[in-house]
């Protein structure tokens, strides 16, 4: 479910080191402003020993507080005291409350628009009456103004292009480790059809410019050095020149060369030294936040230097979160808290940024085709990525090559036990088509796509729970799950996903439907929010509230339906993703 949002904008005062916070959205309500003073300069000259606290924290022990973790704790309370302070401060507690009543995580969106704030570390905001660092618990972005844009519609797989800069002159990186870490963290999404990763492998500004040309790129990942420019004032990533050594180029014009892409790539990832960070005194200077105000649409970015553990858990919880049609914020939360698993005393989960231009939910990505081959089961002498134990980084085979080459018939699945909790989703899950898809004329849009694991029963005979999943479209009537129960059995239906009941922007909503009860003229289901999602069987007449999630006691036999609590269609868009499990 998407988060509620706060945004707060934090630009200058009314006098030199003053500076105005104000609420420009919450969920909470209402627009308080307050006035506080901070010294940046000192925070910003306190960086250096902040960034070796939080890479040194990789490796040193945990206790009950570390002197690492209070150097860090101390800029975080002090950020969070002056920009949360009054009448700012109880909104976000109130805000904090609303959402949590309503299943929701909060967005607390950062919109810093007086020079120099954009160099301190926000992601380390902690809050001292909760005992809890906010970007930890709710998405914290940094905002870059921008028009509403929708969200791009992606038949999979996800394209990404990975890049790995290691010039002579700079500390010299491991390519084939590098590369091997991230085909690593992706081998899940790329083995099941969710990603593709094609690598650049000559990245210099002629290599990229080429490549940038061949095809569509949705994800530029970016691995290499970063720096910044303290005479320029601008961010720099280091290319490869034609000598061999480091040709800087500065954000820039490396937005300008991202232009020729056609569309232009939404997301970034910079997973190198400095990324993130901004300049004293350009609003816009660092190479993340560059790149977002020319027009990408996101930019993940590293604003310390990081560690290799690190670097790998952040990719692996980052493009889980996307692979699962997360948004962008969401999975750079789940960048963290992968981080935080690598290593319980590390402090590096406070080193992504996420500069946000617009919307936060980027990509809506489609079902995989039904044609993708499976891999093959790893060998017994495989390590846990699938690897046979003992090979180098040299001998390994990456996970896209591994998966163009897995044999056309895949192993058969092992069956769920039955009763199993319902919270559990099989990992062998291998779907089958089992229901007709309907296309709009216009636009040749996939309305419903029902699909039915292999062994699974549509008849709701067999002796295993069954399961479908399936999109509910915004505009469309009841939609046909596929499966069937009888008098005693359970659906257990799970529903994520967004849609728009109307042509603007604030009629969005999630699966809980319109949150605060508006429009109750037009429902189907009095007793449900406007917009949520409806479940019924197609023999007998009650509807049922489903929202983000149900489980519905069968009282009769029947086929279940799924729809919106809406009588008028017309003007809906978007749609929801279902997945429902039958417990027989």
């Amino acid at each position: 479910m998407d988060p509620a949002v706060m945004e707060l904008e934090i630009g200058p005062g009314p006098e030199p080191g003053s500076y105005v916070a104000r609420v420009l959205r919450s969920v909470g309500g209402g627009e308080p402003r307050e006035t506080f003073r901070l010294d940046l300069d000192e925070l910003v000259d306190r960086r250096p020993l902040l960034e070796a606290s939080v890479l040194s924290s990789a490796v040193s022990a945990r206790r009950v507080m570390s002197d690492t973790e209070a150097v860090l704790q101390d800029v975080g309370r002090r950020l969070f005291d002056a920009a949360f302070a009054g009448s700012v401060g109880t909104a976000y507690r109130t805000s904090i409350a609303v959402a949590s009543e309503r299943g929701l995580s909060v967005q607390v969106s950062l919109r810093l628009t007086a020079p120099g704030l954009a160099a301190l570390p926000w992601e380390a905001l902690y809050d001292a009456e909760t005992d809890r660092y906010l970007c930890r618990k709710e998405p914290l972005v940094r905002h870059v103004p921008a028009a509403h844009t929708p969200v791009l519609r992606i038949a999979p797989p996800l394209r990404v292009l990975g890049m790995i800069s290691s010039p002579r002159g700079l500390p010299l990186l491991d390519v084939e480790l590098e590369r091997d870490r991230l085909e690593q963290a992706l081998s899940p999404h790329i083995d099941d059809g969710r990603v593709e990763l094609s690598w650049l492998e000559d990245l210099t500004w002629d290599g990229l410019h080429a490549k940038l040309l061949e095809g569509s790129w949705h994800v530029l990942h970016f691995i290499g050095h970063g720096a910044y420019d303290t005479r320029a004032d601008e961010g720099v990533l280091a290319f490869v020149g034609r000598d061999g050594r480091a040709d800087y180029v500065t954000a820039s014009a490396l937005a300008d060369l991202l232009d020729e892409a056609e569309p232009t790539p939404r997301l970034v990832v910079l997973n190198s030294c400095q990324s993130g960070t901004g300049g004293p005194t350009d609003l816009f200077s660092g190479t993340a936040a560059a790149l977002a105000r020319s027009g990408i649409h996101a930019v993940a970015a590293m604003q310390f230097s990081i560690s290799d553990d690190a670097a790998l858990a952040f990719s692996r919880g980052f493009y889980t979160a996307l692979a699962h049609n997360r948004g962008i914020d969401e999975a750079v939360r789940s960048g963290r808290i992968g981080i935080l698993g690598a290593g319980r005393g590390t402090l590096e989960w406070v080193t992504p940024v996420l500069y946000l231009r617009g919307d936060a939910h980027l990509f809506d990505l489609g079902p995989v085709p039904t044609d993708h081959v499976a891999p093959p089961p790893p060998p017994a002498h495989a390590d846990a990525t699938g690897r046979p134990r003992g090979d180098t980084p040299e001998q390994r085979e990456p996970a896209s090559a591994r998966a163009s080459a897995a044999s056309a018939a895949p192993a058969p699945p092992t069956p769920a036990t039955a009763g199993e909790g319902t919270a559990r989703r099989p990992a062998w899950r291998r779907w089958a088509i089992a229901g007709a898809a309907s296309v709009l004329a216009a636009g040749a849009v996939v309305t419903a796509l029902l699909l039915i694991p292999f062994g699974g029963d549509p008849g709701g005979s067999g002796d295993q729970p069954s399961t479908a999943e399936l999109a509910v479209p915004l505009d469309m009537d009841w939609v046909d799950v596929g499966l069937y129960c009888t008098l005693g059995d359970e659906f257990v239906i799970e529903v994520t996903g967004r849609g728009w009941l109307d042509e603007t922007a604030d009629s969005q909503i999630g699966p809980d439907g319109l949150p605060a009860g508006e429009r109750p003229e037009a429902r189907v289901l009095p007793d449900a929010n406007t917009g949520s999602v409806i479940g019924k069987l197609d023999t007998t007449p009650e509807i049922f509230a489903v929202g983000t999630g149900t489980t519905y006691p069968c009282p009769a036999q029947g086929g279940l339906m799924l729809g919106i609590n809406d009588t008028d269609l017309a003007n809906n868009s978007g749609e929801f993703g279902a997945f429902v499990t039958l417990n027989q």
